[in-house]
């Protein structure tokens, strides 16, 4: 069985870990993280602490609006500019991987990025006026399009010896490359800029319509529960397989989990109710407890029922790292990779922790996350924190971790009956 899997999913796998593309929108997510998790902290303290509705507020009837000011001062400056920095980085990564110079094309992708974007103009006021919705989550679509568009009409046009303006030996090389990079650069411009004109005729901007026919479509296939259970089957037999599955699944999943949390963001800010229940922080929260597969379980079902000195040994050496969710040293110290008596109940976990999650979130027991915290949080704190500090969400883990355990555990003692058929 393991033999078949491997020889269909492995060819898959490389070829998806190896493109650039893909690579690139990582590379691009991973530049940005800090500054999102320092926008959400600055949410969950607002909301949860010093707000109106804060605890300050609740307990000792002292709301510290003042100090909200802070974070309303930086929430916008990180969060609502999500995507014109997704822009750049994705595009300076792609660069990257092209081995070209990453001093002008970002650069560039960001102006194309806003010649597609609709501004208005307030005449009273003699300003100019872009939506935040286009520089935002919801645009995520549109940079990685921007892009990936302009670096590589860019590289193309660059093969053309007759448009680059050659510049003397003396010349600086930084005004150098300034120049011969001028005609490609003009041209990809007037390119984007046509594109802009045709959306403008069609009556719609081009971010509406990729948010109409691209976004929304994918993000309902992938947050749908078919969508989900095929998804993470795949990704925990990939880890079964030895691959790490983030690098991956990643920049297909998270740039709709992201747009999410920030949706379930600014519907707490506005007063609104959330709706978005499967987000990077959710996941992490219900199914990677201790590392993909609720690893974590594994451990303690381990240490409960296990009579192999081998597991528990590697269980004892794999404790610290899986409470910040590390799951290298059980994964291949064990091993979990390439054995079907363990990949089994890490399916299962799996879809039991997002099945058990969303039941609590639509109940109203586990709070909607909204915080996006650092993956290394430790289970329990993780969901508390990512939900605005709601024990609902803090008791469902706990669950889901007993449930996992229990699952877990008549894995383990087929295994420990494996060695000693071998014996």
């Amino acid at each position: 069985m393991i033999g078949k899997l491997e020889k269909f999913l492995l060819p898959l796998a490389n070829k998806l870990s190896m493109n650039r593309y893909l690579s690139a929108i990582r590379d691009g997510f991973i530049a940005i993280m800090p500054l999102m998790i320092v926008g959400s902290f600055f949410i969950l303290i607002n909301n949860v602490f010093i707000g109106e509705n804060g605890l300050t507020a609740k307990l000792f009837n002292l709301p510290l609006l003042e100090l909200t000011e802070l974070g309303n001062a930086i929430v916008p400056a990180t969060m609502s500019v999500m995507s014109v920095l997704l822009t750049f980085t994705t595009a300076k990564a792609l660069c990257e991987t092209y081995k070209e110079d990453t001093t002008i094309t970002p650069i560039i992708a960001v102006v194309t990025l806003f010649i597609l974007m609709p501004i208005s103009t307030n005449a009273d006021l003699g300003i100019e006026i872009i939506n935040t919705q286009y520089t935002g989550a919801a645009a995520i679509f549109m940079a990685f399009i921007s892009a990936i568009c302009t670096v590589e009409i860019i590289r193309k046009l660059s093969t053309f010896d007759k448009i680059i303006i050659k510049m003397p030996d003396s010349v600086p090389p930084s005004i150098a490359r300034s120049f011969n990079k001028l005609i490609p650069v003009m041209l990809t411009i007037i390119i984007f800029g046509i594109v802009r004109y045709f959306t403008d005729l069609a009556g719609s901007p081009l971010n509406d319509l990729i948010f109409k026919f691209i976004q929304t479509p994918f993000t309902n296939i992938v947050s749908s529960p078919v969508g989900l259970v095929i998804i993470y089957i795949l990704y925990m037999l990939l880890w079964g397989l030895g691959i790490h599955s983030a690098f991956i699944f990643g920049p297909i999943l998270e740039p709709i989990y992201l747009a999410t949390l920030t949706a379930n963001s600014a519907a707490l800010q506005s007063g609104a109710q959330m709706t978005g229940i499967i987000t990077k922080p959710f996941v992490d929260s219900v199914a990677f407890m201790g590392g993909a597969g609720n690893m974590f379980a594994l451990l303690i079902a381990i240490l409960l029922v296990s009579k192999r000195s081998d597991y528990k040994t590697i269980a004892k050496l794999g404790f610290a790292p899986a409470i910040f969710n590390i799951s290298e040293p059980l994964m291949f110290g064990l091993p979990v990779v390439m054995n079907p008596i363990l990949i089994i109940p890490m399916i299962l976990s799996t879809l039991s922790g997002l099945l058990i999650g969303t039941i609590s979130t639509v109940l109203g027991f586990m709070g909607y996350t909204y915080v996006l915290v650092p993956w290394v949080t430790p289970p329990v704190v993780n969901s508390f924190l990512s939900s605005g500090g709601s024990i609902g969400a803090a008791i469902t883990v706990v669950i889901i971790f007993v449930v996992s355990v229990l699952i877990y555990i008549p894995f383990v003692k087929i295994a420990d009956k494996q060695i000693q058929n071998e014996q």
